[in-house]
């Protein structure tokens, strides 16, 4: 019995816990093929947007992250949270003074 319970308690821990979702735009357009990063703690997944700017992330730690994105050669960045469960986000990238800002809808 002691070995299942085991075996229940690790595959709880591997499950991942934070997903996050949504699209990112600049003005009209969505943001297609961009590099898109989560990180939780010491957690980190990536991915790309795809053809309509849209992106899912999931990692096995939740709570206030770090979510990055890689556009034009820079890499702005959002607090965002991870919840147990799936949370959207609608994203838009701005141009302020040469540099972008990511913010959230």
């Amino acid at each position: 019995m002691s070995g299942i319970l085991s075996l229940l308690i690790g595959l709880s821990a591997a499950t991942p816990v934070g997903t996050i979702f949504g699209d990112v735009r600049l003005g009209e357009k969505y943001v297609a093929d961009a590099e898109i990063a989560l990180t939780c703690g010491t957690e980190k997944t990536s991915g790309k947007t795809d053809a309509e700017g849209s992106f899912r992330l999931t990692v096995k730690a939740g709570g206030k992250c770090q979510l990055s994105l890689s556009y034009e050669k820079q890499t702005p960045t959002l607090e965002v949270v991870a919840f147990d469960q799936p949370v959207r986000y609608r994203l838009v990238l701005e141009l302020k003074d040469g540099k972008y800002l990511l913010k959230r809808v």
